[in-house]
């Protein structure tokens, strides 16, 4: 028995949706790539208003491309990731390439992320240690992990933790629990 998502899911192509639709009950709408037209984010904005949406891209640059793009055009909808690991086979990474388990476990771990919070101060995030440190990028990869968000460079980390409204104690919580 298929798992039932309500909200339609955007994926970055066919095969990804072809492996959605495999293990659940779902409305799937393929991006054919980074070439993001006006209708299609158009059409975006009307299933979030209509029913929400979940953007679901690979872990690599044009993925984020994408992700950042349809946030931009959408606003506040929800957002699921994988690691590059549980995207990775074969030499190739995507959505199509991750286990069952992965992708189950990362639409039920989808985030709402919210670009009009601020939770952390930038003052804040440097006094963790989450930039310009030797150990910043494990540590961010850590929290990225821990919260079902795509890897990120210290800019992007520090939005995420706002978006999904985590605060120091949050973050130092889970820093603390990953050791």
């Amino acid at each position: 028995m298929k798992k039932t998502i309500q909200e339609v899911i955007i994926v970055e192509g066919k095969h990804d949706m072809e492996r959605l639709l495999r293990l659940f009950d779902v409305d799937v709408l393929y991006s054919s790539g980074t070439h993001l037209s006006a209708a299609f984010l158009q059409r975006c904005q009307e299933l979030n208003a209509k029913q929400g949406i979940i953007v679901f891209t690979d872990p690599d640059g044009p993925g984020e491309y994408i992700r950042r793009t349809i946030r931009e055009a959408v606003g506040v909808c929800k957002h699921a990731s994988l690691s590059l690991k549980q995207s990775k086979r074969h030499g190739k990474v995507g959505i199509e390439h991750a286990t069952d388990e992965d992708l189950i476990e990362a639409l039920k771990e989808a985030n709402y992320l919210d670009t009009r919070q601020s939770t952390i101060s930038w003052d804040d995030f440097l006094e963790l240690g989450l930039s310009g440190h030797p150990m910043s990028q494990a540590k961010r990869d850590v929290l990225m992990e821990a919260y079902h968000l795509p890897r990120s460079n210290a800019k992007t980390c520090f939005k995420y933790l706002n978006m999904i409204g985590k605060n120091v104690s949050d973050v130092l919580e889970t820093l603390e629990g990953s050791r």
